[in-house]
C-alpha cells in the first residue's frame, strides 16, 4: 500500500510540475516584465528553501546531495513561478485598471512546420502552424513583442496606434488584461 501511495505523489509532482510550468509561460505573454525579474525571485525562494532538500528523498529515492539539490531546485522553482506570475496576475486591483496606447511598429507572423508519426521512425510533414506577433512601443519608450490571436493580428494596421487595458499586479508588476 505504501509503495502504490508514494508512486501517486511521484506522479501527482510531475503533474503539478508540468502544469507550473505551463501555466508561468502563458501567464508571462500577458505580463510586462523583463525576464530576469521572474527569475531572480525563483532563485531567491529556491535558495532560501535548500536547507529543505533531503525532503526530496520520497521523489528521488536516494540520499545524494546534488540529486535531491537538483530536484528541490527544478519542482520549489517551478511551484515558486507559478505563484510568483499567476498571484501577480490573479489579483491584480482592478481599481488601477488604465488604458493604454500603444503604437505598433511591426507585425509579423512565424510559421513553424508540422509533422505526424506514420511509422516507428518515420515522420512526414502535416502542414503548418502560423503564430501571430506585434511589435508595439509603450509611452514610456518601452518596445515589447506581444503573441496575439489572428483576429487582432488581421485588424491591427503597423504605424497606427492601438489601445491596451493595463492593470497593476498584486506584485506591482503590470499585466495586460483586454486588448490582445
Amino acid at each position: 500500500m505504501k509503495i502504490i501511495f508514494i508512486n501517486t505523489l511521484r506522479v501527482l509532482m510531475l503533474f503539478i510540475f508540468i502544469f507550473s510550468c505551463g501555466i508561468s509561460c502563458v501567464v508571462y505573454e500577458d505580463t510586462l516584465v523583463d525576464w530576469w525579474i521572474p527569475v531572480g525571485v525563483v532563485l531567491i525562494v529556491v535558495i532560501a528553501t535548500i536547507p529543505f532538500y533531503k525532503g526530496w528523498i520520497w521523489l528521488t529515492t536516494m540520499d545524494d546531495k546534488v540529486i535531491n539539490c537538483c530536484c528541490h531546485l527544478v519542482c520549489v522553482g517551478a511551484i515558486s513561478c507559478v505563484l510568483f506570475l499567476g498571484g501577480n496576475y490573479w489579483f491584480a486591483d482592478s481599481a488601477s485598471a488604465h488604458e493604454e496606447e500603444v503604437m505598433v511598429q511591426n507585425k509579423y507572423i512565424e510559421t513553424h512546420k508540422k509533422s505526424r508519426r506514420v511509422g516507428r521512425h518515420r515522420y512526414v510533414p502535416d502542414g503548418v502552424r502560423k503564430e501571430y506577433y506585434l511589435q508595439v512601443t509603450f509611452e514610456n519608450g518601452n518596445v515589447e513583442t506581444l503573441h496575439v490571436s489572428p483576429s487582432t493580428y488581421n485588424k491591427t494596421k503597423t504605424g497606427r496606434s492601438k489601445i491596451l487595458t493595463l492593470q497593476k499586479g498584486l506584485f506591482g508588476l503590470p499585466v495586460i488584461t483586454k486588448g490582445l
